[in-house]
């Protein structure tokens, strides 16, 4: 007992720190004098009466969601892909999506930014080369959709890898006797999927959608590597706002409020995604 009690208090410590520091003001010159202020629930009106800090939250939440679904749906699709593939294309498939995984997101988000670069980019150029548009020199960086769609590109290549394998692995109990049951009554691929293996692998999707959310609400690292917010902040990510408010501003009264926030909207997903699973367990029942 005593070890599950230090354990808690060791995991519980950096989230009380945090909570503490949110309601202080921590500025550069308190972290000189090595004082802090007690200011209460300053920091909080602060950033809830901040018009960015909304329009980063929402952005967040709609980037979340964005790339959510496109990878739990082509996860989806690689995983079906690599059902009804031989044992060598599905080796082949396996070790592409496991190196992809295993890439630091550093690496990654270096050689997206890379690929999209206005100057020596391969897409710009084959793009200029397979088609009759002149993207020489096309900037991805210096509007808010091409940058995000790059960002998008980058979280789903490297969040896909983990969804294929693991529904991969459920489309194994899957028994075939089902699904040739299905077939003989005239249920086509889709119809085949929506009733009988989607409702089976139910299980898996709630927690690979609840993980999802968890990770890409706390994308940080491709945001940072590839626009570092661009010019005008309109990439900015709730996580890189702690950031620059907290290490950039030396507001980190402010940072730890608005890190607060960022943890409460991913608990409600954690909670989300434990009643789903209690009310599929009692479904079940």
């Amino acid at each position: 007992m005593p070890s599950v009690l230090l354990l808690l208090g060791l995991l519980g410590y950096p989230m009380y720190v945090l909570v503490r520091t949110s309601f202080q003001q921590l500025d550069l010159r308190q972290l000189i004098r090595r004082q802090t202020v007690w200011t209460g629930f300053d920091n909080y009106r602060t950033i809830l009466s901040d018009g960015e800090f909304w329009a980063v939250t929402v952005r967040t939440v709609v980037f979340a969601a964005v790339c959510v679904a496109l990878t739990i749906g082509f996860g989806t699709l690689v995983a079906l892909l690599m059902r009804r593939t031989g044992r060598s294309m599905r080796l082949l498939i396996s070790a592409g999506l496991l190196l992809a995984w295993a890439t630091p997101p550093v690496s990654a988000a270096t050689v997206f930014k890379w690929l999209f670069d206005e100057q020596y980019g391969v897409v710009d150029w084959l793009v200029t080369k397979l088609t009759p548009l002149d993207w020489s020199q096309h900037s991805w960086f210096d509007s808010q959709l091409p940058a995000f769609s790059v960002i998008v590109l980058c979280v789903v290549w490297q969040s896909i890898p983990f969804v294929a394998l693991t529904l991969y692995a459920g489309l194994t109990t899957v028994p075939d006797a089902v699904l040739e049951a299905a077939h003989i009554d005239g249920a086509g691929a889709w119809r085949s999927f929506w009733s009988v293996t989607g409702p089976m692998l139910k299980p898996l999707y709630l927690i690979l959608t609840s993980l999802s959310v968890i990770w890409d609400l706390k994308v940080f690292i491709q945001v940072y590597v590839i626009t570092r917010g661009g010019p005008d902040r309109k990439t900015l990510l709730i996580n890189l706002y702690t950031y620059i408010e907290g290490f950039g501003a030396s507001r980190f009264g402010v940072a730890s409020a608005a890190a607060v926030v960022m943890v409460l909207i991913t608990l409600a997903a954690t909670i989300w995604y434990v009643r789903s699973m209690i009310r599929v367990g009692e479904e079940e029942l």
